[in-house]
């Protein structure tokens, strides 16, 4: 295997911590003196060229993947093996609906597209941090589509994130309809077999998911039965149709063989779900239920287990199949044919609507509130994606996932129309079962990066892998007379990492508050030590209460109060020792009225006495560095090093270490590998010293740190560079000149040949063309240390031949051809058709290209293009990087333009105007991150017939 496996002392610390915090007092310097500059903002936002990439794969490269020739395969690869959790048979209920039997599977959104995610974030906040994961029993890595790839392993991030949790993920294996672009041909790659009889697919499910760290397989095989291509587009209108056969009853029969044999020959760790879709017959039938048609997938004819589970599709929910019962019969047909009613789960789609779903819950559940069968959510990512801000999105998770209420405690049996709150159903999980436990309530994303109370970064980020286990309970809280308020999610302040718990409302002198925070299952014995980290705005009293498994409580006093800056207390655990804890809350009150009162928890750690760990880290080395094109003043650099003993190892922080020798913070990872994206270049130096440093679950930093240097390309010359408005005109026109020289230019001065003024020191000078002609433009981009010239011989063509306007030569009836297509529906001579609701789009590996007739030689000057989000997609799909090149007879070709770093959605290119009939559009960085699918909504060509 290419995973490296952890000892098990090893797994528990990077299990119990996400190693944000730092043990000491309140307002100590640094761990281990260090001086920290602060980390300013980030100026750019998206990944680099040479960012690394989440997998995801069709199924011809799926079969051919090899780890070891995958230069993004080991920043995939998960550091947290799935935490153990309480068995529900010794959980309490938070109400009398909860059901020990009935389980939730959320089939999630986790990242916004299938290509281009980073693996263990970026400098963005803008993450989907999903917290609420006590009440779930396993999560689906939603994701596949027929432009980017349909099979795909969960990020490691979200799997590091689930695993601390105790929840299994799985991967999602999407074989799509043929009207979304499915084909048949990938479910017979997929499913096709060996001289031997096995299925080579088997064998590279098993090794993607253990190498990469995840427990499983969603299958959604949807591929239909009818399979029609379009052999050409002509008018808009497709010609030439074929049909040939699609789905039959092989493809079902070799897939319940492929899921047999996983089974088989998988560890008893790797699970499989299958989504009622195909029956046994090789139909596209959806059951929405567990019915003869779909059995098969779950038990074969002798009983032998398949699936462990299926997700149901939806259509119980609605009116047509409400008299059936479904989920009832399910139940009753499951229990006869020895499958378990709760492997099956009841599919509801909030992907539009949330808790505003319409639910017929007297469907789900029988009178008394036992559901039928497990509950199955598609798309509960909703409460991300349709958020306006980050409370916004806490608001919706808290409703969605507990209740109206925000307490699991208030629930009662739902009507129709009514969302009642997964807590209704599911009882809380913990993986809180071991010391050491520690955690700063940090979601996995910030604005700012805190360490030791300090805030060493005002850089956005995210890392799914540095979330902590947030608070089981939210929100339980019960109040003192006179007492009220509410607590929240702080994005502004934290103790260690992003985020802290924040307490706003109104505290009456010596009025108790409760607040129930998590559900555990800790033995402590005489060596170890709980702290609180809590910052107020009034002197407090923070007791913690622990409840024992004999349902008693002991109350631990701390060793002083909570001030107004972080403050650290201890508890004393004499009276703890050899007793287990089920669960930890705290208590407070004020020593006088506070009608304002603020109270942050920053902090909570249950702790072996500290110890000296060994944390020795070798062979720090730059993988691969890129830099931008314009100026060479960021770089992405990708990091590795080794570390032979983790024994006590928390996380690994990386620094630039300044010429004062201060240390700027770049991030923090739990793994020997991390991405830099966008890191900048600091004065006028061409070096820049990395550093990594191993830091314990204690918070101690390892004296054994490494470092790196990064050589910068030499950039002290400027680069002068310009663009014109129009280079084809009409005499008597003006034109618009714009610098685009490199920023260190210090000045400019402008030559225009032909024009009224012959030269110009501003940065975007208006010169205007009398006579006809071909005229030089000419610009000097100079500093300190010397200066560019960019010279652009007969950039400019006045003629009497241009009118008002330039002529638009690409027609709807020009010939377009393109280095390949994704079907006839997003075909190459879309680009034309003047319609924003139609595009080109190319799928595979980049370089992508298109090249378009005119018909005849004419003189184009202007190239005009509409990409991904003037079709209305995601900025973070318009095309990043260029070139257009023009040619008389298709075959040589010159370049007249290159664009490196564009964001917009309208492009306006103009050059020197040139002869040409073709003129082909290649785009070698179709997207601003590691997206490689091309997505182009229209291209104009402009110039003069003649």
């Amino acid at each position: 295997m290419n995973k490296k496996r952890m000892t098990q002392s090893s797994m528990i610390l990077m299990l119990m911590s996400t190693g944000l915090v730092i043990s000491g007092c309140s307002n100590s310097k640094s761990a281990n003196d260090f001086v920290y500059s602060e980390t300013p903002s980030s100026k750019i936002d998206r990944g680099m060229d040479n960012q690394p990439e989440s997998s995801y794969w069709f199924p011809e490269d799926f079969l051919a993947w090899d780890f070891n020739n995958d230069p993004d395969a080991k920043y995939n690869v998960s550091n947290i093996p799935l935490a153990k959790r309480v068995d529900k048979k010794e959980l309490t209920p938070s109400n009398d609906i909860q059901d020990k039997q009935t389980k939730v599977v959320a089939l999630s959104i986790m990242n916004s597209s299938t290509s281009g995610n980073s693996p263990f974030g970026i400098n963005t906040f803008d993450a989907n941090v999903f917290s609420y994961w006590q009440y779930i029993d396993q999560l689906v890595y939603w994701g596949g589509s027929s432009g980017e790839g349909i099979i795909v392993p969960p990020s490691p991030d979200v799997i590091d994130a689930s695993h601390k949790n105790g929840v299994p993920v799985l991967g999602t294996i999407f074989f799509p309809q043929t009207e979304h672009g499915g084909k048949i041909e990938w479910l017979e790659e997929f499913l096709q077999k060996d001289d031997s009889g096995h299925f080579p697919a088997v064998d590279k499910m098993i090794e993607v998911a253990e190498t990469y760290g995840f427990d499983g397989w969603f299958i959604n095989q949807e591929t239909d039965n009818l399979v029609t291509s379009f052999d050409d587009v002509k008018d808009g209108k497709e010609t030439e149709e074929s049909t040939e056969e699609g789905l039959t009853k092989e493809h079902a029969t070799l897939m319940m063989e492929l899921i047999k044999e996983f089974k088989e020959t998988a560890p008893e760790t790797l699970d499989i779900m299958w989504y009622d879709s195909m029956t046994s017959e090789g139909k596209m039938d959806w059951q929405n239920a567990l019915t003869d048609a779909n059995k098969s997938y779950l038990v074969d004819s002798e009983m032998n287990p398949l699936s462990d589970s299926m997700f149901l599709n939806f259509w119980w929910n609605t009116e047509k199949f409400a008299k059936d019962e479904l989920l009832k019969e399910s139940n009753i047909k499951a229990q006869k044919e020895g499958i378990d009613p709760y492997s099956l789960y009841a599919g509801i789609d909030v992907q539009e609507n949330g808790y505003s779903t319409p639910v017929k819950w007297d469907l789900f559940m029988n009178e008394k509130g036992k559901p039928y069968t497990s509950l199955g959510l598609y798309v509960p990512s909703w409460t991300y994606a349709s958020t306006d801000n980050p409370d916004d999105f806490q608001m919706k998770e808290n409703i969605f996932w507990v209740n109206s209420q925000s307490d699991p405690r208030q629930a009662t049996l739902p009507k129709e129309g009514e969302w009642p709150g997964i807590s209704t159903f599911s009882i809380e999980q913990t993986a809180i079962t071991s010391v050491p436990f520690k955690t700063n309530f940090n979601l996995g994303n910030g604005y700012n990066y805190f360490i030791d109370g300090e805030k060493v970064s005002s850089r956005n980020w995210n890392n799914r892998s540095l979330q902590d286990i947030m608070p089981t309970y939210r929100w339980e809280i019960d109040y003192g007379k006179g007492n009220d308020g509410s607590m929240s999610i702080d994005y502004a302040d934290a103790y260690n990492g992003g985020n802290s718990l924040k307490y706003r409302g109104n505290m009456k002198k010596n009025a108790t508050n409760n607040i129930h925070l998590y559900r555990t299952n800790m033995t402590i014995d005489k060596n170890n030590v709980i702290s609180t980290t809590a910052k107020a705005n009034e002197e407090t009293e923070l007791n913690l209460v622990a409840t024992l498994k004999d349902g008693k409580k002991q109350v631990l006093s701390p060793n002083g109060a909570i001030k107004e800056d972080w403050t650290r207390v201890t508890y004393d655990t004499d009276k703890l020792v050899g007793k287990t804890i089920t669960d930890i809350s705290y208590e407070w009150k004020t020593t006088s009225d506070a009608p304002d009162y603020e109270f942050k928890l920053g902090e909570l750690s249950v702790l072996p006495k500290e110890e000296k760990s060994v944390m020795d880290i070798k062979k720090l080395s730059i993988e691969d560095a890129i830099f931008d094109e314009e100026e060479s003043n960021f770089a992405g650099v990708r990091l590795s090093w080794e570390s032979d003993k983790i024994d006590g190892l928390s996380h690994y922080d990386i620094y630039q270490v300044n010429d004062d020798k201060s240390r700027s913070f770049i991030g923090a990872t739990l793994s020997s590998t991390h991405y830099i994206n966008a890191l900048e270049r600091v004065g006028e130096s061409n070096k820049t010293t990395l550093e990594v440093v191993p830091v314990d679950v204690f918070g101690k930093r390892g004296k054994q740190t490494e470092t790196v240097v990064l050589e910068w390309p030499d950039n002290s010359l400027p680069k002068a560079d310009f663009t014109a408005s129009q280079t084809l005109i009409a005499p008597g026109q003006e034109v618009t000149f714009t610098n685009q020289s490199t920023d260190n230019t210090d000045e400019i001065i402008w030559e225009f040949e032909g024009g009224d003024i012959k030269s110009s020191t501003k940065e975007n000078p208006i010169v205007t063309f009398d006579k006809e002609g071909s005229y030089k433009v000419k610009l000097t981009a100079k500093n300190k240390s010397g200066e560019s010239v960019m010279e652009q011989e007969k950039f400019i063509v006045v003629s009497e031949k241009v009118k008002d306007e330039l002529e638009k030569l690409s027609t709807k009836d020009s010939h377009v051809e393109a280095s390949s297509f994704i079907n006839d529906g997003e075909a190459p001579q879309f680009v034309l058709d003047g319609n924003l609701e139609t595009k080109w789009c190319a799928v595979g590996s980049a370089p992508h290209d298109i090249i378009i007739d005119l018909g005849a030689v004419k003189t184009v000057s202007q190239v005009n293009i509409f990409h991904a989000e003037a079709g209305g997609e995601s900025p973070d799909m318009n095309s990043k990087a260029y070139k257009i090149e023009v040619s008389e007879d298709g075959k040589e070709y010159k370049q007249v333009k290159r664009v490196i770093s564009n964001t917009a959605s309208e492009t306006i290119d103009t050059f020197a105007p040139v002869k040409a009939q073709y003129v082909r559009l290649t785009l070698d960085k179709p997207s601003q991150g590691a997206d490689s699918a091309a997505r182009i909504y229209g291209i104009d060509i402009l110039g003069i017939k003649e």
